[in-house]
């Protein structure tokens, strides 16, 4: 039950870093992902794809 929890633990914080690491290196396009529960979850559980993802929905809602 620990391993699963610690899983699920490892893969917020990743997908944390990667909408920051996106919000980071294209902030000077002022294309940002704002971080909060449902793009944290959508990151976390899709990773890059995940975040890739997103950062499509913002453009084609831009």
């Amino acid at each position: 039950m620990l391993k699963i929890i610690l899983k699920i633990i490892k893969k917020i914080i990743i997908g944390m870093i990667l909408l920051f690491g996106y919000n980071t290196f294209l902030s000077s396009l002022n294309l940002m992902i704002p971080i909060n529960v449902i793009t944290i979850a959508v990151a976390s559980f899709f990773d890059v794809p995940g975040v890739i993802g997103l950062a499509l929905f913002l453009l084609l809602n831009y």
